[in-house]
Order: C-alpha cells, then structure tokens, then sequence
C-alpha cells in the first residue's frame, strides 16, 4: 500500500472519527423527511437563497441549495467534510456546524440538543453563536425571534441587506415594525437598489411624509426613483378610502422644486401616465398650488366641476377634493 493511498485513508479515518465525535448522539442520524420539507419550503419563499446558503458559500461550497438540507446519512456526512475541507477560518467552519446542529430534532425530549454543548466545547465565541441563532430563525419565518438576536449591538452587520429584503418582502399588511427596527437598530449602508426600494416601500407604507422625508437624505437620482416609486404606490394602490387618504397626503406634501418638477413630469411623460388617477392627481396638486385655472386652460377644462376628469368612485374623488385636516 502507498504512502499516499494510506494518508487518503488516514484523513478518511479522521473525518469519520470528527463526524462520529460530532454527532455522538446518532452518528447514523438522518434529517427527517418533514424537517427537509419545511426547509425546501423556506428556500423557496425566500428567493431560492436561505442564510445558510451564503454560509455554505462563504466557505467555498458553491451549489448549496443541492447539499443542503441533506436527504441522508451519507449526505451529511459528505456536506460535513466540504465543510472541514474548506480553507476557511476555524471559528467560521465551527459556526456552520453548529447551525447544522441546531438542526437536529432528537426524538428524546429529556435529551439535551446538541448545539449548545459543541459551541461549548470549541469555544465557539459569544457573538458567533448569537449571530448563527439569529439566521437560524430566520431561515424558520421566525423573523421577530430572530431579530432579538441580530440587533444585539455586539454583533458586527453580517448579510444586513439580505435580512432588511427578507423582512421588508415577508411583512404582513400593516406591520412594518420589524424591517424598520432592524434598519434603526442596526443602520446598515445599503447598496442594493432592489434593497433600497423594499425598503423604502415599507417605510411608505407607514405614512407619506415620512417616506419623502427618509428619500431626500439620498442623492438627487436615486431621490427621484423614490419619489416616482412612492406617486405610483399610492395613486395606483387598490380603489378604497386608504387610498383617498394616501392620495390627499402626497398631493399636499410641501415639494421642492425637483418634486414638483418630477410630479408633474411622470404624471405627463413617464410611465406613471398610464395611472388612471395621473390627471386628476395633477388638476389636484395645481389647485392646492394655487394653479388650478393655468391647469384647466391649459388641459381645456371649464369651469369647476372636473368635466372631462377621470374619476374613478365616489371614495377617491372625495378624497381628492377634500384637503387633509
């Protein structure tokens, strides 16, 4: 036998002996059939892409969505070699792992789960275990457990924009507290614009002014893409008293002389023409501006009653006519 046939078996050997070691409880251990469901399940709500997908990545093991979750015994135990094999550092080859043991459903209820002791045993660091709890739950839709973690200040931001998207995409109706909290907490540089717009989104949705407000601390072009995102979700938004109310708000809102540039320009030449609402949003804004008659000379209106305008319910014209308290 050759030398080098018996260091093969030698480092063969000793991964078996470190994987037995690590999951001395059940080295025969297999992940559950319902566990690898619930996983596929998230991969897919979550853009094909979980945290551990970037970790497993992070550690040179490219294709992750195909070793991970692992479908059997074997599986594991070539997924916990690519992880050894990796020329990664230490401390974030034992974070994996132990995500990987946070995994593990013993049938035992009286049996201690296994994650807590190995990072025990390596000496995993405080801030490497709070961080991988953290993704671990996000990766479960546990998003408001896991931002217990993800905030804690002695964390340094790690995939901050990829959690900000997650959270903003995942929001139910009306709850926007979670992306905003974890974006005050943590005030990540952002440099995504498809991070950018998810959140902005989600900030608007809370309330008009204070969505113009965040979108003037950015530079002029990226300032207009916000404002013409923010006229199309409200003035597009599904017919119904919010919508009145959202309208009113943004056609009173004090523009400067860009927003009123651009308010009237995407309204007339860009794409938010084809918005059903554009004309009167206009009519409105030049009333409230105190141009209302240049307006209707201008578009051919006569009188005061909006003949010609493109109302659409009693609700949003309504709204519209009636300025904000």
């Amino acid at each position: 036998m050759s030398d080098s046939t018996e260091s093969t078996k030698e480092r063969t050997d000793k991964l078996k002996k470190e994987f037995d070691d690590l999951f001395a409880f059940n080295p025969a251990y297999v992940y559950g059939e319902q566990t690898v469901n619930k996983i596929v399940k998230s991969r897919r709500s979550m853009d094909n892409e979980l945290f551990i997908d970037l970790l497993l990545r992070s550690l040179a093991i490219q294709r992750a969505s195909t070793v991970y979750p692992p479908k059997s015994n074997h599986d594991l135990r070539d997924l916990h070699r690519q992880i050894l094999k990796s020329p990664s550092q230490t401390h974030q080859k034992q974070s994996v792992l132990y995500y990987l043991l946070k995994d593990v459903n013993l049938p035992n209820k009286h049996t201690s789960p296994p994650a807590p002791p190995y990072a025990k045993s390596v000496y995993l660091s405080q801030k490497y275990r709070i961080f991988i709890d953290g993704i671990w739950l996000m990766d479960r839709g546990k998003f408001k457990e896991a931002l217990d973690y993800l905030t804690e200040p002695i964390l340094i931001p790690t995939f901050p924009e990829k959690i900000i998207y997650t959270l903003c995409t995942h929001r139910e109706p009306g709850d926007n507290d979670l992306a905003l909290a974890y974006y005050h907490t943590v005030k990540p540089a952002i440099d995504s614009y498809e991070v950018l717009e998810a959140l902005f989104s989600t900030i608007a949705a809370g309330g008009v002014a204070g969505s113009l407000l965040w979108s003037r601390r950015h530079p002029k072009q990226i300032r207009q893409k916000l404002f013409e995102r923010l006229i199309t979700e409200v003035l597009d938004a599904p017919e119904g008293e919010e919508r009145a109310t959202r309208s009113m708000e943004l056609i009173y809102q004090p523009f400067d002389k860009d927003e009123e540039s651009w308010f009237e320009e995407y309204l007339t030449k860009e794409k938010g023409r084809s918005i059903p609402r554009a004309k009167d949003a206009l009519r409105v804004r030049a009333i409230a501006t105190g141009h209302g008659d240049a307006f209707d000379q201008g578009n051919g209106i006569r009188g005061d009653n909006g003949a010609g305008m493109e109302w659409s319910g009693s609700s949003f014209e309504h709204g519209l006519m009636t300025p904000p308290r």
